[in-house]
């Protein structure tokens, strides 16, 4: 633990600060009751991984108010992020949200090309699928390699959702629509290209990963192997009550749709079903709403057909508040577990907060806060993912699998927040996994509220 503390300790503090620096960018409008006209904020992306390298870049967010009306929440949204890992890791993205593109219809859009020489694969169906933390460790006398359970992955995205109220502007109840396509291209990670960063004695060893591992015994089909190109379209129904978007004091939202991938919108001769639950409720304690409880249970089942492996860890949605929407385990599922450690056909998902905003004050003619929370979260499969294991050897089967059905994966942390008109908002979560099996912990810097 500490030495991840260490290691992540100079990114928290270089974040933090130019978020500070960046007040001084932003609109001077009098924000004494309103906030209205444009407003932006502008932070470094900074990050460091001991494969990847230094993450470097920029990213912004520009908020349009107009009168200030509508004021905590804005009438346009526009996010721009790019950045590159020194070692080749690159992310570019756009995403628009607002409620007044077309009239009584919420709009997002996002692109997305993100290329990730080292995406996390651990397998499916949560425990059934062995982890060997020390395979990772390079100090470790049955160490493989650091990246042993990782694939290299390109992601294009691009994403658009619609929501209008039902029976009326006030209603709570909406319906939500949209289509998202996806084109993948994934392949076993490229040593050489990451060994180029390193010294001898810090070199990659050129070993099969699971990745691999899995190809050769027909657990990952050969006609997915290298990715593939996949639409679907979603449909269903809302109910939200909260009384603002970016950290809600008090209410409800609940979304139930259905994601449907038919074979024409396909690469590859299969379609899909799945249903889609999430249910959100927040509560306030305190009069001045500095004290929140926060709650999220999410449910995926696939109803029909087959879904590529690479498919399994996305979570449908009708908002994206980060370039990727994967679990389970990772910043914005299963703080503290691994990065998709928890895939399968269908699954399980609750995080609990406690949101505690420490202290408020306005500066520069702005409104801005520092608040800090506490979680606890879980997930598990409840659906599995058919895999044809026959072809595995016999004296590596227990290695690699465990048939007991999958069970509670927990992970518990704290983190800070730092906001700017309510809808700017820096966090920083660190969490910790309770079974080894799950990792360790992690540190995750993004924008915005889990949920």
């Amino acid at each position: 633990m500490n030495k991840d503390l260490a290691k992540y300790k100079s990114t928290v503090v270089v974040i933090l600060l130019s978020f500070l620096y960046s007040f001084s960018t932003q609109s001077q409008t009098d924000s004494t009751y309103l906030k209205d006209g444009f407003s932006f904020g502008i932070l470094p992306a900074i990050s460091y991984d001991a494969d990847l390298g230094f993450q470097y870049g920029a990213l912004t967010n520009l908020y349009w108010y107009g009168d200030g009306s509508r004021y905590p929440d804005y009438n346009h949204s526009l996010y721009f992020e790019i950045s590159r890992y020194t070692a080749g890791s690159t992310l570019v993205r756009f995403y628009y949200d607002s409620p007044e593109a077309f009239k009584n219809i919420r709009t997002t859009a996002d692109v997305t090309w993100f290329r990730d020489l080292a995406m996390d694969f651990y397998g499916f169906n949560g425990y059934q699928s062995v982890y060997n933390q020390t395979w990772e460790d390079d100090k470790a006398s049955d160490y493989r390699s650091r990246v042993f359970y990782r694939h290299h992955r390109d992601m294009f995205r691009i994403l658009t959702n619609f929501k209008g109220h039902i029976g009326g502007l006030d209603s709570p109840f909406e319906w939500i629509g949209g289509l998202v396509f996806f084109k993948f291209d994934i392949k076993t990670v490229d040593i050489d290209r990451l060994n180029k960063k390193h010294d001898e004695d810090e070199k990659l060893p050129d070993i099969p990963g699971l990745y691999d591992k899995y190809v050769e015994w027909g657990v990952i089909k050969k006609e997915e192997k290298y990715g593939g190109d996949h639409a679907y379209l979603k449909g269903g129904f809302s109910y939200d009550t909260r009384d603002v978007l970016s950290n809600p004091t008090k209410g409800i939202w609940t979304e139930m749709f259905l994601s449907y991938m038919p074979s024409l919108f396909s690469s590859q001769e299969n379609h899909y079903l799945r249903f889609n639950l999430f249910h959100r409720q927040y509560f306030s304690l305190t009069p001045k709403n500095n004290f929140i409880l926060a709650y999220r249970v999410g449910f995926q089942h696939k109803l029909s057909g087959d879904m590529p492996f690479y498919m399994l860890p996305h979570m449908a949605s009708s908002v994206l508040t980060s370039a990727t929407s994967q679990g389970l385990g990772g910043s914005k599922t299963l703080r503290g577990i691994r990065r998709n450690r928890v895939v399968g056909d269908g699954g399980l998902l609750a995080n609990f907060e406690a949101r505690w905003k420490m202290w408020k004050t306005k500066l520069f003619k702005q409104d801005f806060y520092l608040a800090s929370n506490y979680f606890v979260d879980m997930g598990m499969i409840t659906q599995d993912y058919k895999i044809d294991k026959s072809n595995v050897p016999s004296t590596e089967y227990n290695l690699y699998f465990n048939d007991a059905n999958d069970q509670a994966h927990w992970s518990y942390g704290l983190g800070l927040k730092a906001a700017m008109n309510e809808n700017f908002v820096v966090s920083a979560d660190y969490g910790f996994a309770i079974d080894e099996q799950d990792g360790t912990s992690g540190l995750y810097i993004t924008l915005n509220y889990l949920f």
